[in-house]
């Protein structure tokens, strides 16, 4: 063969191999932002970590490890979390307006009555789970 033949060969073959190469870097970086929804930052990461204690999946880990039960918890656990700070901070709104409209004695009535209403059932569940308990034999 010629060897601007050759020369034409190889670049053209270069090249193909480049568009290639540039085809896989976007797929690679599509699946990589597909499976980090919550933002790509490191900053983000550092974030939710702080607040929250939430640890989210970067790329270079497992399918399977996302799924198991200790990330379920993880992620249970800062949904309580953000459903606490949300309800404090309306809390306190509502808190401060009732106060200046109304004076402190409806906010204690109110807070009292809340207060009843939320843990009459979770101190019924949890005496239901004591009595189931306690009437399991120990297996030792």
């Amino acid at each position: 063969m010629h060897p601007s033949f050759t020369d034409h060969m190889s670049k053209t073959r270069m090249e193909q191999f480049q568009r290639e190469a540039m085809v896989m870097q976007r797929v690679s970086h599509a699946k990589s932002s597909f499976n980090n929804t919550t933002g790509s930052s490191s900053i983000t990461h550092i974030l939710w970590y702080v607040f929250f204690g939430l640890n989210i999946p970067t790329s270079n880990q497992k399918q399977g490890e996302a799924s198991n039960l200790q990330s379920f918890q993880a992620r249970l656990n800062v949904t309580m979390w953000m459903i606490g700070c949300i309800a404090l901070g309306l809390g306190l709104l509502i808190g401060s307006f009732i106060n200046n409209n109304f004076g402190l004695l409806p906010i204690v009535l109110l807070s009292s009555i809340i207060l009843v209403a939320v843990s009459f059932p979770i101190v019924k569940r949890s005496a239901s789970m004591l009595s189931k308990h306690t009437n399991v034999p120990s297996h030792r």
